[in-house]
């Protein structure tokens, strides 16, 4: 009887530390998550800042439709993209996607606003983005604007 006593304690014990490993297993799993996709968050942030986008001109080709031309100059990696969206007096087009740009190169896209509720624009505002690992857009937070 005396034996069974002292064998409770260890099982008990064991359980206690088997319990404890897979607390701090899942601990682990959850806090390496957060900081490797503060890591992803951070590099997304860092190739933002080297890309340098401007808005060279646009044009309304007829109400609701704008030939943007945007430059893109040297540095910074590969982008995703570009948005644009065009905003007039009272409305504005919606997030448009103007297309991929490489270092040094100049594009005119057609931009088709949906009707032409954005007819009389006077603004675009920009916005690169890349694609994160897992395959979504990442938008920079730098979004430049462009009077015309």
């Amino acid at each position: 009887m005396e034996n069974t006593r002292g064998l409770s304690a260890i099982v008990a014990t064991l359980i206690i530390i088997l319990l404890t490993l897979v607390a701090v297993g899942i601990i682990w799993v959850v806090i390496r998550n957060v900081v490797q996709g503060g890591a992803e968050q951070i590099d997304i942030s860092t190739k933002c800042v080297a890309v340098s986008l401007e808005a060279v001109s646009v044009n309304e080709t007829s109400p609701g439709v704008y030939a943007v031309t945007l430059h893109r100059n040297a540095g910074g990696d590969e982008i995703g993209g570009v948005k644009v969206a065009v905003f007039n007096a009272t409305d504005n087009s919606g997030v448009v996607d103007f297309g991929t740009l490489t270092a040094l190169q100049t594009k005119t896209v057609p931009i088709t606003t949906p009707g032409s509720a954005t007819a009389d624009g006077n603004k675009i505002e920009y916005t690169p983005f890349f694609i994160d690992a897992s395959g979504n857009e990442q938008l920079c937070t730098q979004t430049q604007t462009f009077n015309f």
